[in-house]
């Protein structure tokens, strides 16, 4: 049975919308008012106040926030721009947009989060920044990489696009780096089915922000423009829907961390699976729950032909990517293992319990199945 065939029955994320956001669009949609307008700003507004930052800035996607990031920055062709190895393909792409040179930097093998000696490593005189990942809603190590950053005269871009309600040290992920950006897409914890936000605590870079979002068109002049932009607008109706989102934020931070509380008790005495590592010092947003297997690709199939939908983040190492390969100079080997052996299970807000169960029974019959096999072999 190809993967793709299966019949899921818990499927690996699942969005939830309920009255509150159908409430919002058709008032929305009552208004004749829908592409970026009121509803934007009362998002950009109840963001900033959420992660204490004091500029939210709404773009169309997590994407288009990062090219901005980078944009604020002034980067150029000759510049070089460390990225995680272990990375979704937005971080990396934001990089080439600008013509500058992704480098790649391993991760940790605990949080898969950016490695700091790694990065270190890395540094050349062309280096002008570092965009960090807080991967899977765990943060990366900030205070580490801002001392990195502040050495050596670079900017530090955090991409918490998987991270919005997660904690470092107290502080809210998104707020960490110079500039950080988020993702509302349809899977994510809070979302606007597509859309994003750059946050920053500088007046001037956040009116900049808000021109390159709109074609570089003076906030002041309409048909004027002062710098190439894009048109990275945010519309009415999307941002409607996270309007909504904010009823239950927070239920849908609790019931995340209890189903991964509830895993990591039913998978930690399951031999051949690795369960999430979380420093004490992080308060996870859980967007993902990441294991590690030895034979992730075996276990996959069976566990999909018992209905469990699953996500490898990541398949490849971004440099393994066949555009990417003229950047390539040598392999991260902790993002090749981890690419080899990650597997994301189920996690969405309105997951049951007896579902949690089925995903667990059915790793664990996965992993028993192989073993069994194995031996037979031998």
């Amino acid at each position: 049975m190809n993967i793709n065939d299966a019949e899921i029955c818990v499927p690996w994320a699942k969005p939830y919308f309920g009255k509150e956001e159908t409430d919002e669009v058709q008032r929305t949609l009552g208004t004749a008012w829908l592409s970026q307008g009121v509803n934007v700003a009362r998002l950009e507004a109840r963001l900033s106040e959420l992660i204490e930052s004091p500029y939210a800035i709404a773009m169309n996607s997590g994407t288009a926030a990062l090219d901005v990031a980078l944009k604020l920055f002034a980067v150029q062709p000759v510049d070089e721009i460390i990225v995680p190895a272990f990375a979704y393909i937005a971080s990396v792409n934001c990089v080439l947009y600008q013509g500058a040179t992704p480098v790649f930097a391993d991760v940790d093998p605990l949080t898969f989060n950016l490695s700091v000696e790694s990065v270190e490593e890395k540094i050349t005189s062309r280096t002008r920044g570092i965009i960090a990942i807080d991967y899977a809603g765990q943060a990366a190590p900030w205070d580490d990489l801002r001392d990195v950053a502040k050495r050596h005269g670079l900017f530090l871009i955090e991409d918490a696009a998987p991270a919005l309600g997660g904690k470092y040290r107290g502080k809210d992920l998104g707020t960490l780096g110079d500039i950080g950006i988020t993702s509302f897409h349809a899977a994510k914890t809070f979302t606007t089915v597509e859309g994003g936000m750059l946050f920053t605590s500088d007046a001037g870079l956040a009116e900049r922000a808000r021109m390159i979002r709109s074609h570089g068109e003076s906030p002041s002049e309409k048909y004027r423009h002062l710098e190439l932009g894009n048109n990275y607008r945010m519309t009415d109706l999307h941002a409607a829907i996270g309007l909504a989102q904010f009823s239950r934020f927070t239920d849908v931070l609790q019931r995340r961390q209890e189903i991964a509380e509830y895993y990591m008790n039913g998978l930690k005495e399951i031999n051949g699976l690795e369960v999430p590592t979380v420093l004490p010092k992080n308060q996870h947003a859980w967007f993902l729950y990441p294991i590690l297997l030895d034979k992730r690709d075996e276990v996959r199939k069976l566990v999909t032909q018992a209905g469990i939908g699953t996500n490898i983040s990541w398949p490849y190492p971004v440099y393994r990517q066949p555009y990417l390969e003229k950047y390539f100079k040598q392999p991260c080997p902790v993002s090749e293992s981890l690419c080899r052996k990650v597997l994301c299970l189920p996690m969405y807000y309105q997951m049951t319990v007896p579902e949690q169960d089925r995903v667990i029974s059915a790793l664990r019959e996965a992993l028993g199945s192989i073993r069994s096999t194995n031996e037979k072999e031998e």
